[in-house]
């Protein structure tokens, strides 16, 4: 069963722990992504940042952080999407991600925009397999997909 969490002051340390790297090194500048902890501290200072903790059945799997800009509440941007390497390969991706849009429909949200690294082709796939299309953005190596809910 997958849960989401907020990032709090119980949590926070083993979110900055996540890694997707084989070798279990969390990356300041990777490849994919940026880490976990420098997505808290951007939060912390970018009005309508929300990182949130990814269970499955009670153990720490993933982060996300989204963002709803209050000129556009009915948008949600996914900036970051993780699930950590020890937990990869096992379908919890796809349950957590449906969970995340479950939840962000719940919340009003009627359009997704998930920004996803141009070396990232598991995320890529991902999104395309839940009927994001890309629209056409791109910035800083980044491609913005889009989703109506």
């Amino acid at each position: 069963m997958i849960r989401i969490k907020a990032v709090d002051a119980q949590n926070i340390l083993d979110v900055c722990k996540l890694t997707k790297s084989q070798d279990g090194i969390g990356l300041a500048i990777g490849r994919c992504s940026c880490c976990n902890a420098i997505s808290i501290a951007e939060a912390k200072y970018s009005p309508g940042m929300h990182p949130h903790a990814i269970y499955h059945n009670h153990v720490l799997i993933g982060f996300f952080m989204y963002q709803r800009a209050e000129n556009q509440a009915d948008t949600a941007t996914i900036y970051r999407f993780m699930i950590d390497d020890r937990f990869q390969q096992r379908g919890l991706e796809e349950k957590a991600l449906e969970h995340i849009l479950k939840g962000l429909k719940i919340q009003g949200v009627k359009k997704v925009v998930f920004i996803i690294n141009s070396t990232n082709g598991n995320a890529k796939n991902l999104s395309l397999s839940f009927g994001f299309q890309f629209t056409g953005k791109m910035e800083h190596g980044e491609y913005y997909y889009a989703l109506k809910l």
